[in-house]
């Protein structure tokens, strides 16, 4: 049920050899996305990233909106700022691009790791301690919150729920890079959710920097390599730079065996993610077919939720029968309010 679509950037691979010629072209695009002079030293890429984030309108307008917010509200506000469902009320529903270069969210478009990028770089800015996520194809945050809590903030799929962090299998901190999964838990009070989409069970925190960095050039390795995604980037497809990309992300960031590691399993996992999608879709579906009335589509919705469909929306499965109430009853507007 994440109903939108996600990006699947090109994994990275270990590069034992590259020539000067092939990295001077991965340097190239990388400064042409990013709207730079070539002059610039990659080793202040982050500091780089950073200045061409914050020139960006949408980071901008961001920053307006959100001067003065308490410091404890900002994670929410920045997410309700930052939703994919804003887009869709927009005047400019014909823009296309990647929305996740520079050079494409400057001209209007955003999709997963731009967003991420302008959330983390405003977090960064006011000290809100939160990891970047890098999640079979996709890129959210997770926000550190008082009293042992985590904000789940994934404003590409309309997505944000508290939960405990115990129930973040493998998590340490977020200066950490940690391999996670998401253990079945009890929402206590005080926890609260918005969006209907089912949530990513299994992922890679990374501190902020590092993360955001790490996404923005396997966004460019996916580019040279052909990726659909970038169809409308005007990036020639060149499999030398591609993989010359991640040479140079090597040389930034260093060897990550955590990521490595996941890296070698993500084809296998985007695919059980699709599978996943297409399984709570079609749950979905036939209640809908088989019970088209209002109140006998939201009770037999919560009778799926007990089940096998609640594993994949945990901020809803074990809470109260009000809050699955609440649930089903958005379910069924946002159905409502769309062709099916």
């Amino acid at each position: 049920m994440n109903f939108e679509k996600t990006f699947n950037p090109n994994q990275e691979k270990k590069v034992e050899e590259v020539s000067t010629e092939q990295i001077n072209r991965a340097l190239e695009t990388i400064y042409k996305t990013l709207e730079i002079d070539s002059d610039e030293d990659i080793d202040d890429f982050d500091e780089i990233l950073k200045k061409a984030t914050k020139s960006l309108p949408q980071y901008q307008k961001v920053e307006r909106g959100l001067d003065g917010t308490d410091y404890q509200d900002i994670p929410y506000a920045l997410f309700q700022m930052l939703k994919k469902d804003l887009d869709e009320q927009s005047t400019n529903q014909s823009i296309s691009g990647d929305g996740v270069l520079i050079k494409s969210m400057r001209e209007g478009s955003l999709e997963c790791a731009g967003r991420t990028m302008i959330a983390s770089t405003f977090l960064q800015e006011r000290e809100v301690d939160h990891a970047v996520v890098y999640a079979p194809g996709h890129a959210f945050l997770i926000i550190e919150l008082p009293g042992d809590s985590l904000a789940y903030f994934d404003p590409n799929n309309n997505l944000y729920f508290t939960f405990p962090k115990s129930s973040l299998e493998g998590y340490r901190d977020t200066k950490t890079t940690s391999e996670c999964k998401m253990k079945e838990y009890e929402p206590r009070d005080g926890d609260f959710f918005e969006g209907i989409g089912t949530a990513y069970s299994h992922f890679v925190t990374l501190p902020p920097q590092e993360g955001i960095g790490r996404h923005y050039l396997g966004n460019i390795s996916a580019a040279l390599h052909g990726n659909e995604e970038f169809d409308s980037s005007f990036i020639p497809v060149d499999e030398e730079a591609s993989q010359a990309t991640h040479h140079i992300t090597s040389k930034i960031y260093g060897n990550n065996e955590v990521i490595e590691d996941f890296q070698k399993r993500v084809e296998t996992l985007i695919q059980e993610e699709e599978q996943r999608t297409e399984y709570g879709k079609k749950v979905i579906d036939d209640i809908l077919k088989k019970h088209p009335h209002r109140d006998d589509f939201i009770s037999h919705l919560i009778k799926k939720i007990d089940t096998d469909l609640g594993y994949m929306i945990p901020y809803v499965k074990n809470a109260s029968v009000d809050q699955k109430q609440s649930y089903a009853e958005k379910v069924w507007n946002y159905l409502n309010s769309r062709t099916i």
